[in-house]
């Protein structure tokens, strides 16, 4: 993301473009591997809502610690601290919104991985 000058906070303008291939790849590699294990194609619609899940929390807890970081290095000055508040409130409410969103897909998956793991001795 690009600087502001004024207060070193990210631009939310400029796209973070490797920040989003960084995203996609993890979302995409819950899929490689779930397919690959042979989920049922009958839970695509779940894995597609629980990799893209998975992946924007990967990715958002990484902006969290990146807010986080840059609210403890800002300036002693309360505007510039509110609006780091701001930002932060706006990333816990995206990850709130995946962290609901990605239980029942979650929970069919699991119901699935447990049916075709290895029967309990």
């Amino acid at each position: 993301m690009g600087r502001d000058g004024d207060t070193g906070r990210a631009n939310a303008i400029e796209p973070d473009l490797e920040h989003a291939r960084r995203s996609a790849l993890m979302a995409h590699g819950v899929v490689a591997k779930l397919k690959e294990m042979g989920l049922p194609d009958e839970l695509d619609e779940e894995l597609a809502a629980l990799s893209t899940d998975l992946g924007d929390l990967w990715s958002a807890e990484k902006v969290l610690a990146d807010q986080l970081r840059g609210l403890l290095r800002s300036p002693h000055d309360w505007e510039t601290v509110g609006d780091y508040l701001v930002d932060l409130r706006a990333t816990v409410d995206h990850i709130d919104w995946h962290v609901r969103s990605v239980r029942r897909p979650m929970n069919r998956i699991a119901r699935c991985a447990y049916g075709k793991g290895s029967p309990p001795r």
